[in-house]
Parts: C-alpha cells; structure tokens; sequence
C-alpha cells in the first residue's frame, strides 16, 4: 500500500469487486424483484370471451386461414366498458424486467453508485488517518463518473422527445422548462451570500487565486477580474442548472404522479400518508438549512435565553447538512417500492375507472 497509494488500492480492489460480484449481485435488480412488486397480468381473448358470454369463433376452413395468414385478424370482438373483469397478478421477476428497455442503464448507474458510495466513504476514513499530500482524491473522480452516468441517461431519456413527430407537446415542454429554470436560476444567483449560502464566493476567490499563479508562472497576461468573469461563472451555471431542471421535467412529472397515487392507495393508512408527505417536502425543509436567516443564523449564532453559546459550532452545523442529506436519501430509498408499486398499479387503476 505504501508504494501504490491506499488511494490507489481501494480502487482497484474496486474494480475487482465489480468484474468478479457485479453479475452476481445487484442492488438495481433486488429493489425491483426482491421487495414484493407486483404486476398484473394482461387478460387473454378467451377470459374476454367467456366473461362476456361471446361465444368462440369456428374455424371456416382454407380460406380463413388464408386471410388470417394476409394480416386480417379474425380474433377481433367487443366487450362491454363494465365488464366485471378482474387482472390476475404475479411477483416481478428478472425475467419480466431484463428486456426492458434502459434496464441495463438502470442497473449500471444504480450499482456504481453503490461501489462510488464505498471507495467515498473508505477513502475519507484512511484520509482521517493519513492525510492526502499533493494527490489527487480518487473518489471525487468515482462521484464525478457517477454525474455524468446519470446526465447520459437523462440526456438519453429527454432526447425521444426531440426525435420523433408525434412529441411536439413534450418537446416544447422541456424547452419552456428549460428557459423558466434558466430565469429561476439567475434570478437566485442574484441573490446575497449573506442570505442564501451557495459559498460561490468563496470559490470564484479561491479559484481566481490558484489561476493567477498558475497563469503567472508560465509567463501569461491576466485581467484583473481574473481569468474568468463572475458574470460569466454566474450564467454558466444557472445554464447548467436550467439544464439539469429540463432534465427532471418528465421524471418529475411522474414521481408526483406516483406519489399521487401512492396516498390514495394509503387513504385508510394515515401513518403510511404521513410518512409519504414527509419524504415528499423533505428536499423543500433540505434546502431552508442552506438559508442563513432561517436555519444558520438560529442554530450557529443566535444565543437563547439560559444558554452562554449557541447550540452548534460551524463545522457542526456543516456535518449536520450533510447527515441529513444522506438521511434523506435513504429515507427516499426505503419508500421507493412503495412508489413502484403505486406505479404499477395502474393497470388495475385503469380497469376501475373504465368500469365508472
């Protein structure tokens, strides 16, 4: 370890890890056939038939074999809106899922975020101990990847909106969106660091002073707002998050829709309807923790009535964001099959409002 690097070590024990047990073992494919989903079943002419009493058509010999070999279909019948039909259900299995279509792009990012999570998690441990000097961290480039896996899929995701004819309303959708999150996002980059802590100056600082002595040691010219314009940094990334929000456009769409059906299937469940609200609002009462006034200010700087300093430090505060983040994305996480299934549930959904 001493000659490579633990660095080094972790990722390729990594990397063993994912060729010898990725095929093997899959966070992706256990969360959606080994957490009880259930699918219903299609109904087959026959079902269809003989519940609404429509006797089964005969054979009339060559000739309707030679139309049915044409392409005319000879199974063609009407039922009844209110037929009292009932889908069958079934446990989803890999076999129903593998031949989805982004299933593998799926399984791939959800699992390398996984093996992304632990050289993160590892490396810092063995960097409390052994602090870095002068290397690069090896697990911001294992994050890194894990970014721009999910814009590839997304990207891959939004573009069927922009290839075919018949999606000239959730084309222009994405693109109003786009421009709207463009505004929103310029509009918050306005505001104060003293308001709302996105530390932007601190970093455009910090980065303005690794250039300048980086520009200035081989011999470059530089202004004196540095190599790179404030105004500039504030586009691109209001650009990048406009970006990121038309992205989520129709994901988002859906998952509200998911949890929209998740509660009325838990209507008589009030601790299950909380417990989804809760994790609805969670990235709302997330972000009030990087609002200086609302959060901050009370838990950092404020000192209440019997007390001589304030409840936590800075770097406390700083840890306390952070467990909550990941609080939430677990929590997220553990209600996700019920969000599937929500999902799923449509078909039976549909058959009950086609019989209204």
């Amino acid at each position: 370890m001493a000659l490579l690097g633990y660095q080094l070590v972790i990722t390729l024990v990594m990397v063993s890890v994912i060729q010898k047990l990725g095929k093997h073992y899959s966070l992706a494919r256990w969360f959606l056939c080994s957490t009880g989903l259930v699918r219903y079943l299609y109904p087959t002419d026959d079902e269809l038939r003989s519940l609404a009493g429509i006797p089964r058509e005969k054979s009339k010999g060559k000739r309707d074999k030679r139309q049915y070999e044409n392409g005319a279909s000879k199974s063609v019948f009407h039922v009844p809106r209110n037929l009292d039909l009932q889908l069958e259900s079934a446990k989803v299995s890999i076999l129903d899922v593998i031949h989805l279509r982004y299933y593998s792009e799926y399984q791939m990012l959800m699992d390398f975020s996984v093996y992304a999570l632990i050289v993160y998690t590892l490396t810092e441990i063995f960097s409390y101990f052994i602090p870095l000097k002068d290397e690069i961290n090896l697990s911001m480039i294992w994050c890194c990847l894990v970014v721009l896996f999910s814009m590839k899929i997304l990207l891959s995701l939004t573009v069927q909106y922009f290839t075919g004819e018949e999606s000239i309303g959730e084309r222009s959708t994405v693109i109003v969106t786009f421009f709207a999150y463009l505004v929103l996002s310029m509009a918050i980059l306005l505001i104060d660091e003293k308001t709302l802590e996105t530390g932007l100056e601190e970093a455009y600082g910090s980065f303005n002073t690794s250039a300048h002595v980086f520009l200035e040691k081989h011999g470059l010219t530089i202004t004196s707002e540095g190599p790179a314009s404030k105004f500039i940094l504030k586009f691109c990334i209001a650009v990048w998050c406009a970006l990121i929000g038309a992205l989520f456009t129709f994901p988002g769409l859906r998952m509200a829709k998911m949890h929209w059906d998740s509660l009325k299937y838990c209507n008589e469940r009030k601790v299950m309807s909380l417990v989804l609200n809760i994790s609805f609002i969670t990235p709302f009462i997330l972000v009030l923790f990087w609002l200086r006034p609302v959060t901050k200010h009370y838990l950092t700087v404020r000192i209440f009535n019997g007390m001589d300093k304030p409840l936590l430090t800075e770097s406390a505060f700083d840890s306390l964001r952070l467990i909550l983040v990941i609080a939430v994305v677990i929590f997220r996480l553990i209600l996700m099959p019920l969000y599937l299934q929500a999902y799923l549930n449509i078909a039976e959904m549909r058959i009950q409002e086609q019989k209204k």
